[in-house]
Parts: structure tokens; sequence; C-alpha cells
């Protein structure tokens, strides 16, 4: 705590010394997916803390190892003074006269986030939490995804025969270069020490939603199979057969589409990971379109990536 002090009191000193005529809010600072909460210390050691970190803290959604969908640090309210202020995302937890839930955009900083739970008492306080969790969830993830794109999404990679093939545009970075493409199936890859982050981008004939979803599993291995193969003679990328997707009704630039959540392995080989899958009916077209991301990094934390994957896919928006 004395180091995440020390840095954000360094960083608001810059910008002070940097001040312009005209004043402008200093990049916010924080690690992708960290809150900063701001919450008594007796409260967040007992009871109230356990609910906040149920579901703040509570595992990311489908990765092999066990990671908090955010990495919180707390603080007293008597400590959380101007030091603090330039935090991205700040969850300040109060009892007072009234209760309700505010959010609050770039107030001290650009891209941040504040948001406010207050209640009468702690009953309040959970009662607030069951109500809004799901919701102050998804504006700190959409802060993060913010976030990753301001940092990373400079220059794309050109996607003319995107748009052609699939009728679509999407904004993916050039440091992933394209390793298939190939009977209107693209592969991109970002090489890793390690590793590597993959994007798959494919078109399927249109059905209901219900059968899309339905076919994932079945759909991946058959596109594995033609265009993914492994390091080993007769290996490919294939669905873990043992997982069913984690599958969710989601809406990407307007387009209703399903969400799949799961972990992919290698035929006749040891490789494994997750991967996030979408999938966008363009009734259009007569096409639903698949983006799908995933991730080879053996031992090492996936969620920050999986989180960058995600940003990039939901940039997908339909084009005549």
């Amino acid at each position: 705590m004395k180091m995440l002090r020390l840095l954000t009191v360094l960083l608001a000193m810059t910008m002070a010394a940097c001040k312009p005529s005209t004043p402008i809010r200093p990049q916010s600072f924080g690690y992708v997916n960290s809150i900063l909460l701001v919450m008594d210390n007796n409260a967040w050691k007992g009871a109230p803390g356990d609910t906040i970190r149920k579901y703040f803290a509570r595992d990311y959604e489908v990765l092999p190892q066990r990671e908090p969908l955010f990495s919180i640090s707390q603080i007293s309210p008597k400590i959380f003074d101007k030091s603090f202020f330039i935090q991205r995302n700040i969850l300040i937890i109060k009892t007072g006269d009234t209760s309700g839930v505010s959010f609050i955009r770039d107030r001290y900083a650009k891209p941040q986030l504040m948001v406010t739970i207050q209640g009468k008492d702690y009953n309040d306080i959970y009662r607030l939490l069951r109500q809004n969790a799901d919701r102050i969830i998804r504006a700190f993830r959409q802060n993060e995804k913010a976030l990753i794109a301001s940092r990373k999404f400079k220059t794309f990679v050109g996607d003319s025969l995107i748009r052609k093939e699939l009728h679509i545009s999407i904004k993916i970075p050039d440091y992933f270069k394209l390793i298939v493409h190939k009977n209107g199936f693209f592969w991109y890859r970002h090489d890793l020490k390690f590793g590597s982050k993959n994007i798959l981008l494919y078109k399927v004939p249109l059905k209901s939603i219900d059968s899309l979803a339905a076919a994932v599993p079945r759909m991946r291995d058959s596109i594995g199979k033609l265009y993914i193969p492994g390091p080993l003679a007769g290996s490919y990328v294939r669905t873990e057969r043992t997982f069913s997707p984690v599958q969710h009704r989601v809406e990407i630039n307007g387009i209703r589409a399903v969400e799949s959540r799961g972990l992919w392995e290698m035929e006749n080989d040891y490789m494994a990971g997750p991967y996030v899958n979408y999938i966008l009916p363009l009734p259009k077209h007569h096409i639903a379109v698949v983006l799908e991301g995933f991730i080879y990094l053996p031992m090492e934390n996936k969620r920050n990536l999986m989180t960058e994957l995600e940003a990039i896919l939901e940039t997908a928006r339909p084009v005549d």
C-alpha cells in the first residue's frame, strides 16, 4: 500500500508541475483490472468486505488457473485524498443519511470511473450491491477496455478483405500478423516470448441464434482441424471435451450476439488455454460472423490478455 501511495503521489506531482494554461485531466493511473476500494478498515476485514470480495474478486470466468475478476486495493476513507484521485477505477463504500449508487466518469483523470455506494447502514449497502453489482462490474470492465484501446490501439491491420468477405470492420492492432487467410477465414497472431495471442474471424451459414450457440464446439473443432495445426503430425486446435462452454447473450455495437467462453486443447499434444468466442448474426448477408480470441501462455496469468482480446473483438461493426 505504501508503494501504491508513493507512485500516485509522484505522478500527481509530475502532473502538477506540468500544468498548462488550460486545465486538462491527467492520464489515470492503475494496473489493468484493478480497483481502488475506499472503505472503512474494520468493515473491509469483516462481513461487508467479504461481500465486496464475493462480487468483485470472484473468479474471472473460465480460465485454466484461478484469477480474480479484479485486483482490489483497499484504503480507509481517512486517507483518501487528492494523491489517490488519479486512480482509474475507484469504488467508494460508505454509510450516510441517504442511499443510492452513483457513477462519475473522468472527474479527476481520464479514463476514470468512480462509483459510490452509499447506504443508511450495511444491510442497505448489501441490498444495493445485490441490485447493482453486475451493472457496476460491466462499467468497470468497459473502462478497462477503453484504457487498453487508448494505450495499444494506435495502428491497425488493413481490413479491406475482412470488409469484403465478412461484411464487418474490426480494429485489429498491427502487432498482430496474418497467419492464414483462406476461404473467408482469417487467423491473426501476436507471438509472445513463451506463447501467443490469437484472433480468428470467419463466417458460417445463418441459423437461429440458439442453433448457432449449440454448434460452437463443433464449429471450433472443424475450423481448428482445417486451419490451425499444431506442432506435431495430426495435431490441431479443438474444444476441450470435458468442459462445456459458458454462454451469454450480449450486444456488440448494436448486434445481438452470443458470447461463449471455454477452454481449448491440442489434439495429439499437450497445449491448451482459454478462448472467448462471439457469434454475430448478419441477416442482411445471410451469414453469421464468428469472432474468436484464444491464448497460449502456459503457467502464466491470462486475465489481462483475455481482456485485451475482448476489447479488440468488440470493435467489430457491420458494414454494407
